[in-house]
């Protein structure tokens, strides 16, 4: 954060004339230029719709650098095309005063011709009296007109040390523990500065900021505010690698040596946190209850990542969407960011939407392959035609593990699992279970269970017992999906076998054969349509 003001800071002194802030927390930039501008001797000017060009000035015989006494209002600039021509007719008292003026919601009016032609008059106006124009905005938005004459900067959310200057406001002067400080730190990490004042005010009312339970305050606070941008949400999630995964050896082996990482030991020694991993496999086999299950077993929050809702209509909103869910997900880590279903929300290839998907994909590539921050991106896909070669290069995942349907073992393990989650522990045996619930995925399996609780149910309502004989009767009327899918399912085994790890060690995968009459296979609708690998 101090690194963003500090290089504005020096293109002030460098005389950049037109400068873009990016950034929804207004209250907060004005805060920090205003204290820039008068420690550097600027004089220092703000403009809105409603209060239209306001000069602040420094409070008389206060020490404090953002302290301000009423503000100086011009009444001529009631718009934005009266404002930038007072600013281009200049004053000729102050041509030797340094200024520094911020455009608030600039980027509404970029669809005005004659805004752009003032700016750049502005541009070659100002370069040369020192003086500066910013412009504020939520997001980035810039007309190609302006790209020559504008210098960008992006700045980012509050770090820790913006957020413990928040809370130490907040708490004033009470004594609180470290530790438990650290841990409200983070809990608080991808909020805004406002947004964290208001959660640590709300955890102080209710519980007070000494009690461990503030944590969980802040943290529910946190994950209203990240689901309202529609993008992100935040998922509590109590799912478990070893009692909740059946099977996936070779994953959970690997998951758990690179969780050593994150330790502090690891780091002295020079250890990098891992970037992510690619879990490629057929529909129904855990890959997303594997994402929930790593942020548990990490001891970290998870995020996942809707591809389809980043994109909207308005030009250049998609890549600031992408942008502002990088950022977030960057103020929160260590975190993992789970994008699902990747190859469904960037449609690769093709220019009927004006370059915007390549554009999103070219964000999250570059960063994906450049991010510094400790942020485990996990992306599932089902169908690998879809993903481009640049998406599976080393660099951009640690490793690409490839989830295939569970073998005879596994999924009587899967069977225990659903089973205990259920309370039922009277089935031992699960022999014949793994034999008739051949190319059964994990989804199925657990329709399975659910199926014979409803008919435990249905025969003894008061002590209800899940029977052998009621999952081997309903798993006699699933027809798995792999059937439906196997020439898609061919092709992935295929394309995996030299391209990705197992994510089972256990080499007793069984090849689909589809028993045919007549020696004739009559393909279904649903087998034409997937029958595209």
């Amino acid at each position: 954060m101090e690194k963003s003001f500090e290089d504005l800071g020096n293109m002030l002194d460098a005389k950049y004339p037109l400068i873009y802030l990016a950034s929804s927390e207004y209250g907060r930039i004005i805060q920090k230029v205003r204290t820039i501008a008068f420690k550097k001797g600027y004089e220092f000017s703000t403009w809105d719709l409603v209060d239209r060009l306001q000069t602040h000035k420094k409070a008389e015989g206060r020490n404090r650098l953002d302290s301000v006494d009423r503000h100086q209002a011009y009444e001529e600039t009631e718009n934005i095309e009266s404002l930038l021509d007072f600013l281009l007719k200049g004053n000729k008292d102050k041509e030797n005063v340094k200024e520094i003026f911020i455009i608030e919601d600039a980027h509404k009016q970029f669809s005005d011709e004659k805004f752009i032609v003032q700016l750049r008059k502005i541009a070659q106006y100002f370069k040369g009296i020192n003086k500066h124009l910013l412009l504020l905005s939520p997001f980035f938005k810039l007309p190609i007109e302006l790209e020559k004459y504008v210098t960008v900067l992006n700045i980012p959310l509050p770090d820790k040390s913006d957020l413990e200057k928040r809370l130490n406001v907040v708490i004033n002067e009470s004594n609180i523990n470290e530790d438990l400080k650290k841990l409200l730190l983070d809990a608080a990490a991808g909020l805004t500065d406002t947004e964290a004042e208001l959660a640590f005010r709300l955890a102080q009312k209710k519980v007070g900021l000494d009690k461990r339970e503030a944590i969980k305050i802040i943290s529910s606070e946190k994950s209203q505010i990240i689901r309202k941008s529609g993008i992100l949400e935040f998922y509590h999630t109590n799912e478990n690698l070893d009692s909740s995964v059946g099977g996936l050896d070779n994953l959970k082996k690997w998951l758990k040596l690179r969780s050593k990482a994150f330790d502090r030991k690891a780091k002295e020694f020079g250890l990098k946190e891992p970037k992510g991993l690619l879990l490629l496999g057929v529909p129904g086999t855990g890959k997303s209850l594997t994402a929930k299950s790593i942020a548990s077993e990490w001891n970290q929050p998870l995020l996942k990542l809707d591809i389809g809702k980043v994109f909207q209509a308005e030009v250049g909103s998609s890549e600031n969407n992408i942008r502002l869910a990088i950022q977030t997900a960057e103020a929160i880590a260590p975190c993992v960011l789970w994008i699902d279903e990747i190859e469904k929300g960037l449609s690769f290839g093709g220019e009927k939407d004006g370059g915007t998907n390549s554009r999103v994909l070219s964000t999250i590539l570059t960063w994906m392959q450049e991010k510094s921050k400790p942020v485990f991106v996990v992306a599932t896909a089902n169908n690998i035609s879809n993903l481009p070669p640049e998406l599976l290069r080393k660099g951009r995942f640690d490793e690409i593990f490839f989830i295939d349907l569970p073998t005879k073992k596994e999924r009587e393990k899967i069977f225990a699992i659903h089973l205990e989650k259920n309370g039922q522990k009277g089935i031992t045996d699960f022999d014949e279970l793994g034999k008739q619930s051949m190319y059964f995925n994990g989804a199925e399996i657990e329709e399975v269970v659910k199926e014979a609780m409803f008919n435990a149910y249905v025969e003894n309502n008061e002590n209800p017992q899940v029977k052998l004989v009621y999952l081997l009767d309903a798993a006699k009327e699933v027809v798995p999906l792999a059937v439906t899918m196997k020439t898609k399912i061919d092709g992935l085994r295929e394309w995996a076998s030299s391209r990705a790890r197992p994510a089972s060690s256990d080499s007793d995968v069984e090849p689909i054969e589809i028993k045919e009459q007549n020696s004739i296979k009559h393909l279904t609708k649903r087998e034409k349509e997937e029958d595209i690998f």
